[in-house]
């Protein structure tokens, strides 16, 4: 596997792919104006770091976005999503592409790297098996408003 940093370029292929895997693995209803939208706001912000996993020809095979956050007394990585898509998953693209993440945080100075998930066992299972875990001093909080 390759990384390189998301460019704008390649916003149009990963929005694709993005509505694609969402709306027939998650059963989700993206646009792809809405998914191009979600991406290209993570992209362009202060800070950002977006990836793309490609193989051996050059396909990319899935992409992360993200991006550093300052605190009092470290630096972290905020990974907002990670996407590997369909008819390359359960091949331990996922793995590398985390293990991967971690070194370029690293050595970015980020000494954390925190991400929200869906609260459900394959989630779960992938993130514990890196060695994340559920943070007890933070609580997701939302509100729809009427």
């Amino acid at each position: 596997m390759e990384y390189r940093i998301m460019t704008e370029d390649d916003l149009q292929y990963v929005a694709e792919k993005y509505t694609e895997y969402y709306n027939t693995v998650e059963e989700c209803c993206w646009t792809y104006e809405k998914a191009y939208k979600r991406i290209h706001q993570v992209l362009t912000m202060e800070d950002s770091m977006c990836m793309v996993q490609t193989d051996q020809e050059g396909n990319i095979t899935g992409y992360l976005m993200g991006y550093f956050k300052e605190y009092d007394d470290i630096r972290g990585y905020f990974l907002e999503e990670i996407v590997i898509f369909m008819g390359h998953q359960g091949k331990g693209y996922g793995t590398a592409f985390m293990k991967h993440l971690e070194e370029i945080a690293r050595e970015n100075g980020a000494s954390i790297v925190e991400l929200s998930s869906v609260n459900d066992e394959m989630h779960e299972k992938f993130y514990s098996g890196l060695g994340f875990y559920p943070a007890d001093n933070f609580v997701l909080m939302s509100k729809f408003m009427e």
